[in-house]
């Protein structure tokens, strides 16, 4: 009985350690078109003057907010990623303290599925705790606010 907790284990690892080589070659093809998008966008630029006017553009704005910060870092994102990890977790724990209550298993695979079942529990119900405390952290910083108060200028104001 064993095999019901180390195949899906295993199938699991492997799903993981795909995904993570997978998102990083994803995430490093982006770095590299973005970064050779902006080199080639400033060497088109040739004097002082025309760094000057296209800064004080609207392209040029968003050209140096685009440079500063990264949607992979948004506050957001990582907050509604951590949700999403902490409430699938959760989820997963739960069901399976349904599946050991629901079917009859042998002594060790029921105690196997226990401490899987409190361990991804008890995971998920950190990840959600953890996320409602940066959430309130990044609220009080004023970081989740930034992006709002620039949407609400009007075209004509500068930030």
């Amino acid at each position: 009985m064993p095999e019901i907790i180390i195949v899906p284990s295993a199938f699991f690892l492997v799903g993981f350690i795909v995904y993570t080589i997978a998102e990083g070659f994803r995430r490093r093809s982006q770095a590299r078109m973005v970064t050779e998008f902006h080199s080639k966008l400033l060497d088109r630029i040739g004097s002082a003057k025309e760094y000057g006017e296209f800064f004080a553009s609207d392209a040029g704005r968003r050209f140096m907010d685009s440079l500063s910060t990264t949607d992979a870092g948004s506050p957001q994102l990582r907050i509604l990623r951590s949700v999403q990890t902490g409430l699938v977790l959760l989820a997963l724990g739960i069901s399976l303290f349904f599946l050991t209550g629901s079917r009859t298993f042998s002594l060790e695979a029921t105690d196997g599925l226990v401490v899987t079942a409190t361990v991804t529990t008890a995971i998920g119900a950190g990840l959600i705790m953890s996320t409602a405390i940066t959430y309130g952290l990044s609220r009080q910083m004023g970081l989740l606010t930034k992006r709002e108060s620039r949407r609400q200028l009007e075209p004509g104001q500068s930030a």
